[in-house]
């Protein structure tokens, strides 16, 4: 199950890398052929309260990263069982995922609205993001804090 359970999880976190990436470059895509989506120019006054909704946001998801995630970590590492420590780390890829891709795809948006290239550093950050944090067989083991009885049943499952 070792290669499968990573395989999978990396699987997903491709998923939602492609996606940010896709939705940007439709984005990028409709820019330029059409401009923005919004129906007059917007002065920069008008702008601002979209640009620090999306700053806000960033700051809430990095925010809930710190509550959630290190709390986590920490019941997974108490976990009787592998399987159940599997389970709680699949569950808390998940979440940092979803935690990356909400601003990058509400970034994304705002840019399809705005035409405010700016905009476009939280997609390319959130894909950066979603290369450096890949689900790995040693993060694996640090973050859940295997022991080598649970190291050795890891690799041997299928």
């Amino acid at each position: 199950m070792n290669s499968n359970y990573l395989k999978g999880l990396r699987i997903m976190y491709f998923a939602l890398a492609m996606g940010i990436v896709l939705f940007l470059l439709i984005a990028i895509f409709l820019i330029r052929s059409n401009g923005a989506f919004s129906e007059t120019d917007l002065s920069i006054t008008q702008r601002i309260p979209f640009l620090i909704t999306i700053v806000v946001l960033t700051g809430a998801s990095f925010i809930a990263y710190r509550i959630i995630i290190p709390p986590k970590l920490e019941a997974i590492k108490t976990l009787p069982t592998l399987d159940r420590k599997l389970t709680a780390w699949r569950v808390l890829y998940i979440l940092q995922g979803a935690l990356i891709e909400a601003p990058a795809f509400f970034a994304t948006v705002l840019f399809l609205l705005l035409g405010v290239s700016v905009l476009l550093v939280w997609p390319i950050t959130g894909i950066v993001l979603f290369l450096l944090s890949q689900p790995t067989r040693e993060k694996l083991i640090s973050e859940a804090n295997l022991s080598s009885s649970e190291i050795r049943e890891f690799d041997m499952m299928e």
